[in-house]
């Protein structure tokens, strides 16, 4: 029985920038904070302890006790903290600025006590009483968290995530035992990861990091003892995602609107820790599977041994369902997810290393398979990719192509018309598409179109049918562009 012990925000990172309507004194008023923290600062350089470090400056605001750092960080032009939030503030000269002014980084234990929603509301009070009275928000991070008991993750479920992303690794952690020789290091799988900076995924054994690190001990005393179903004689596994803005300005809500949007992000937490889950899922696959996969090989019945292939690799991954619990897993403290759309970045249209290099890729894997790149083999390859095509999908390789480049003009379309991109450029590369892709289909393809994809074009209203010639010739020998 797998229970979720505790779901909440670990990390929030916010950037306020400055509203448009804010008045000329409220601005004035800002810059002489800034100044004088930035004389504090300067006063924090000349200050040494007895080693001969320099050391933060007190400073209090109203009630609110801070530390004047005697650095800062890059773009910014002084940084305060204490125990509940870090504050970097930058000195501007004009009320229209395309950048942040001030950079809020809450901490992980001041979210526990006082939870996200209550964590937002103290700060953006102290922004608005203390420092800027007009503002904007924009979310440049936010990680959310799921501790959960009953599943021990061990090395082989590393093999077992499905994700688009390729970057993974494991982690140990290290027990030395007196630094005997005799004995040398013994090594406890603590977890593993997925993905980038913008989006990434951690699963990680937080039992083991609170033993080793004594402050994340808030965790247990704040989290976990207090909730009914929390053993704490059983480990507790985290299972934490890492969003940037990056990757937030790329996704659409239900309603079409962008997750660039503060209060979008805040509201649709469930959404994006359900699509989060979809994205990263541990899939219910066999210890001997995910042995063979960890060794890259796999045993035959006359003990011979056989690397596996990409294929075999991607028909285990295929019969495989989600481990029995992860569904539960998308419900974000009892609530269901709603749909998250992916946009993405428009790659540059018509560029010609995308064409090289799969021209390049062609011939390689032909000479590897065929040991020939003459026209005939080209022909070969052509044929039967399409055989297969249709033997897996019931449509022609062109066809399908070119149904991925429809979907990709209509992902176009939808962004456009929610405000998350515009290129307006892209209906010259449509046409000159279509045209193409027809041509070469006469050429190439001995198979008709299907109803399917006429319709979809009919529906663009750029070429009409009648202007179409959607039957071909009879032979693939009579093909002309070779």
């Amino acid at each position: 029985m797998v229970e979720k012990i505790s779901q909440h925000v670990d990390t929030l990172k916010f950037h306020y920038y400055i509203s448009k309507k804010i008045d000329d004194d409220n601005f004035a008023s800002y810059l002489k904070k800034v100044d004088g923290l930035i004389a504090l600062k300067k006063e924090a350089q000349e200050v040494k302890n007895n080693y001969g470090d320099t050391k933060s400056i007190n400073y209090v605001f109203g009630e609110h006790k801070f530390n004047v750092m005697p650095t800062s960080i890059s773009g910014f032009s002084v940084v305060i903290f204490n125990n509940d939030i870090s504050i970097a503030l930058r000195k501007t000269k004009s009320k229209i600025n395309p950048s942040p002014v001030i950079k809020v980084e809450f901490r992980a234990e001041f979210l526990a006590r006082k939870g996200y929603k209550k964590s937002i509301s103290l700060v953006n009070s102290f922004i608005e009483n203390c420092l800027l009275t007009d503002y904007k928000i924009k979310i440049s991070e936010i990680h959310l968290a799921t501790d959960i008991q009953g599943y021990q993750f061990t090395h082989l479920d590393f093999f077992r995530m499905k994700t688009r992303s390729r970057g993974g690794k494991t982690h140990e952690d290290v027990t030395d035992y007196a630094k005997a020789s005799a004995y040398g290091g013994i090594t406890t799988f603590s977890g593993f990861s997925f993905g980038g900076g913008d989006y990434h995924m951690r699963i990680y054994n937080k039992t083991l990091e609170i033993n080793k690190f004594k402050n994340k001990s808030f965790a247990k005393t704040l989290l976990w003892e207090h909730k009914e179903n929390y053993n704490p004689d059983s480990t507790v596994w985290r299972m934490e995602i890492q969003i940037r803005r990056a990757k937030l300005k790329k996704l659409i809500n239900h309603e079409n609107s962008t997750m660039d949007d503060y209060e979008n992000i805040l509201n649709g937490i469930p959404d994006l820790w359900n699509r989060a889950l979809n994205d990263f899922r541990v899939l219910d696959i066999s210890d001997k599977d995910s042995f063979n996969m960890l060794r890259g090989k796999r045993t035959l019945k006359n003990g011979t041994e056989k690397l596996l292939t990409k294929s075999a690799i991607y028909g285990i991954f295929k019969r495989a369902d989600e481990l029995p619990f992860w569904n539960d897993l998308k419900e974000w403290n009892s609530h269901i997810g709603l749909d998250i759309k992916g946009a993405f970045k428009i790659p540059n249209s018509g560029s010609f290393d995308y064409v090289s290099n799969s021209i390049k890729s062609l011939f390689s894997t032909m000479a590897k398979h065929y040991g020939s790149v003459d026209y005939k083999t080209m022909l070969k390859a052509f044929k039967e990719a399409n055989e297969l095509n249709f033997e897996k999908k019931q449509i022609s390789l062109i066809e399908d192509s070119f149904n991925k480049q429809l979907d990709w003009f209509e992902k176009i379309d939808f962004m456009t018309e929610n405000g998350v991109v515009s290129t307006p450029s892209y209906k010259d590369l449509e046409a000159n598409i279509y045209s193409a892709v027809f041509e070469s289909h006469k050429h190439i393809m001995n198979n008709p179109y299907s109803t399917e994809i006429e319709e979809r074009i009919e529906s663009r209203l750029l070429f009409p049918t009648n202007k179409i010639d959607y039957h071909f010739i009879d032979s693939i020998e009579s093909m002309e562009v070779f």
